[in-house]
């Protein structure tokens, strides 16, 4: 069996943070049906494409089942509840005001389903002076402080690579309704789970916010550096660069024996945690210079027999045919009805007794529609009228 096996998740979200919160219940064996409008989840049109299916659209909807539902109709609407009176969890990601507007909103479905999990990820909260506010990741990104802290220090603030506000705030959602899940196993009713993206990049920078709140001073950009230890950032070799990080005093002490500056060890300007942060102007360039010396596979190398964390900087091209990654059955092929066979990131949770998978491609647009349709009474008949009238 699987971990979440006889769960069934209704998901009406689109783009990425509900969706991917969504995929991670389904790749732990829930069952989820994915409610599309008739135009589709808009990530649908985001290149690129395969066979004109989006990889963007298919990375974050694998195990999932499609159904087209115009939730602007009151017969959409209709059919939706009826499809929830069968689910345990309800997830959406609709701006603040919609869902009162359709009566999806929790006040309005809760009493006739008290069992059910109902999980609302919005952007800046649905309550407040910003609740009303649209927001993609970028804006996260900006608004919620961590682009004031990524970067070099002589240039402009920039966005971490990927949109790690969208995954994170799909991961604690995915946290969050896993434990209303458990509670309710206890309690036997449910409960509204509610996730704001920008609470969650917030909470994701602790760690600095934690500098903020200790010293009173916002954190400067310092590209690949830390602010909490010295070394911890990247250093150019004779042929690329490489990350290095000293954490504790015993990996001091052994680099600066790699590096044959044994009585670096011992100088009370660097010999502690501490006095490094504070004598990082002096500490830095000398050892700058000294890593020039050999090439990255030779430092790495070093680095490694002596137990100090280091890697290079990989392109996705070197990370996804990293053998590891592929012990870890990080990277995973399936058929897609018309894609042909796609490549996609694999299960980053392993349960040794109820193992997650990749089983069912990403949906095309309205796939499981009829399915899901018969399995609520409706007919061939009905299903006809409703596509006629725009519904399905």
């Amino acid at each position: 069996m699987q971990a979440l096996e006889g769960i069934r998740v209704v998901d009406v979200s689109q783009l990425v943070s509900g969706p991917y919160c969504s995929m991670l219940l389904g790749d732990l064996g829930a069952e989820v049906i994915k409610v599309e409008p008739p135009g589709g989840d808009m990530s649908r049109q985001f290149g690129p494409f395969l066979n004109g299916e989006s990889a963007f659209f298919m990375s974050v909807n694998r195990n999932k089942k499609g159904v087209v539902l115009n939730l602007q109709t009151a017969e959409g609407r209709e059919i939706l509840k009826r499809l929830l009176a069968s689910a345990d969890v309800f997830l959406h990601n609709f701006r603040t005001g919609v869902v009162e507007k359709l009566g999806l909103d929790f006040e309005t479905l809760a009493p006739a389903m008290p069992r059910l999990i109902y999980c609302a990820v919005s952007a800046f909260g649905e309550r407040g002076p910003e609740a009303h506010r649209p927001g993609v990741d970028l804006i996260f990104q900006a608004d919620g402080g961590m682009m004031s802290v990524t970067g070099e220090p002589d240039g402009p603030p920039v966005k971490v690579g990927t949109n790690i506000a969208d995954v994170y705030a799909a991961t604690l959602a995915a946290f969050a309704i896993v434990s209303a899940l458990y509670a309710r196993g206890i309690t036997g009713r449910g409960q509204k789970v509610e996730v704001a993206l920008r609470d969650g990049l917030v909470s994701l920078q602790a760690c600095w916010a934690a500098y903020f709140f200790a010293t009173g001073q916002n954190p400067e950009r310092m590209g690949s550096a830390s602010p909490f230890t010295v070394p911890n950032e990247c250093f150019d070799t004779r042929d690329r660069p490489i990350a290095v990080a000293i954490v504790n005093d015993k990996h001091w002490g052994q680099l600066c024996a790699l590096l044959e500056i044994p009585h670096l060890a011992q100088d009370p300007r660097f010999a502690t945690n501490p006095a490094r942060v504070a004598n990082r102007g002096e500490l830095l360039p000398i050892l700058r210079e000294l890593f020039l010396a050999k090439s990255s596979e030779e430092w790495l190398r070093l680095l490694d027999e002596a137990g100090i964390p280091c890697g290079p900087i990989k392109t996705y091209a070197e990370v996804f045919s990293t053998p590891q990654l592929s012990y870890n059955e990080m990277v995973v092929q399936i058929d897609h009805p018309i894609a042909g066979e796609v490549t996609l990131t694999g299960v980053p949770v392993k349960l040794q007794g109820t193992p997650g998978g990749v089983y069912r491609p990403p949906p095309t647009l309205g796939q499981h529609t009829e399915e899901i349709l018969r399995s609520l009474g409706y007919s061939a008949g009905d299903m006809e009228r409703l596509r006629n009238e725009q519904v399905i």
